[in-house]
């Protein structure tokens, strides 16, 4: 049984994991970060998302990813996220259904080299798709590494297409991404 420590830093109770978490223990944290509406600060309901499988998303926090967007400034601007914090992005489709939802828990000591961040990835219905180092989250997340591994959302940061296409060979970019990218050049991630 893995144990954990509940720590109130007042929007929602953030974990100090005493054991790097279960699958099925992650995925209850991420509902209720869903059940609470926790909107990760600069993201917002519904925003474009870059693939016309899943055209919008919206990003998810608990106290501590929000404790650490707050004290350095902004996404772009942390170094370092507390341990504990948990971003989470849910995945719509073009009616706004939910078709997926990926998390990043920061667990202290779980893989140094990819600064202790664990990945997850669900269905709707919280079946496990992949979890812990799953090397080609961590690959593209890279891109942000001086920002602790966590993308801001569009228009913040935006890939350019050639990097998307390397990273979702198999996929379609959303148009209006694409249009995003016309508009905010400045914001490609380089």
């Amino acid at each position: 049984m893995k144990r954990y420590l509940v720590i109130c830093l007042g929007l929602l109770p953030t974990l100090a994991w005493a054991a790097i978490p279960s699958p099925q223990m992650l995925w209850q944290e991420i509902q209720g970060l869903q059940k609470a509406h926790a909107v990760m600060p600069e993201s917002t309901p519904h925003q474009i998302g870059s693939r016309s499988v899943d055209p919008f998303t919206t990003d998810l926090a608990n106290a501590a990813a929000v404790q650490s967007i707050r004290q350095g400034g902004g996404i772009v601007r942390v170094e370092r996220y507390t341990n504990g914090s948990l971003v989470v992005k849910e995945n719509y489709n073009a009616q706004k259904k939910l078709v997926g939802v990926t998390a990043m828990l920061k667990a202290k000591g779980y893989d140094a080299a990819d600064r202790n961040w664990v990945m997850a990835a669900y269905k709707p219905d919280g079946t496990l798709v992949s979890f812990g180092k799953v090397g080609s989250c961590i690959a593209c997340h890279e891109l942000v590494r001086h920002q602790d591994l966590v993308f801001a959302p569009p228009p913040a940061q935006l890939l350019s297409v050639t990097t998307w296409k390397a990273f979702f060979p198999k996929q379609e970019m959303n148009p209006a991404y694409v249009m995003l990218l016309r508009k905010y050049p400045q914001h490609i991630v380089q």
